[in-house]
C-alpha cells in the first residue's frame, strides 16, 4: 500500500535541479498528495527463491536491489555489493543493510566508497576483489542483477565480470536471464 522512494537530487549543466528529482526534493512537501503511475519491470523481477542472487549497484540502485532482498527475507542466498561517495553521508539504508546482514537475510556485503580512503573505490573493484568468491556463486547457480548508472558503474561491473568469468560465460548468463541490468 505504499511506496518507498530513493532520490538523489540531480542538477543540470546550469545549476537547476532535474525535472523529477527536483519536483521530488524541492517542490513536493511532507505530506502532499502525489499521483503517480507504477510500471512493471519484469526483466528486473527476482528469480526463484533457490536461485542464489548477487546484487550490485551504487548510489540510489540500491533502491532497486533492496527491493529483492527485502522479498526474499532470509529463505535465499543474497549477497549485495553496494558503492557510493562517503561512508559517512551515502551510506543509504544503512541500519536496514546491517540488520539485514545479521538476520540472514544477507548472507554478504561489500562496500565500495568512492570517495573515502578505505577499501575499493568503486563497487567494480570490490566485486574484482571477491573474484574467487564470485566464480564460486556463479558456479552454485547464481543470478547476477546490477542496478544504478548507466555510465561508470554499469560497464565497469561488466568489463569486471568479462574479466573474472569470461566473455562467453558472461553471454551465457545473459541469455539464460541470470544476469540483468536495470541501468540509467
Amino acid at each position: 500500500g505504499r511506496v518507498h522512494l530513493l532520490v538523489r537530487q540531480a542538477r543540470q549543466p546550469d545549476g537547476t535541479l532535474g525535472l523529477g528529482s527536483g519536483w521530488l526534493t524541492h517542490g513536493a512537501q511532507v505530506g502532499d498528495i502525489i499521483d503517480l503511475r507504477i510500471r512493471r519491470n519484469p526483466g528486473f523481477h527476482s528469480p526463484d527463491v533457490g536461485v542464489p542472487l548477487i546484487l550490485v549497484g551504487n548510489g540510489t540502485g540500491l533502491a532497486g536491489l533492496r527491493a529483492h532482498w527485502r522479498l526474499r527475507g532470509t529463505k535465499g542466498r543474497t549477497w549485495l555489493l553496494f558503492g557510493e561517495r562517503t561512508r559517512a553521508c551515502d551510506f543509504f539504508h544503512r541500519n536496514e543493510i546491517e540488520a539485514a546482514l545479521g538476520d540472514g537475510a544477507l548472507e554478504r556485503v561489500d562496500l565500495a566508497f568512492s570517495r573515502d580512503g578505505d577499501g575499493p573505490r568503486y563497487v567494480q573493484d570490490a566485486l574484482r576483489l571477491q573474484a574467487d568468491r564470485l566464480r564460486r556463486w556463479v558456479e552454485e547457480g547464481a543470478a547476477i542483477y546490477v542496478c544504478g548508472s548507466l555510465d561508470g558503474m554499469a560497464p565497469g561491473v561488466d568489463a569486471v565480470l568479462r574479466e573474472v568469468l569470461g566473455v562467453e560465460r558472461v553471454e551465457t548468463l545473459l541469455a539464460d536471464g541470470r544476469y540483468r541490468r536495470d541501468v540509467y
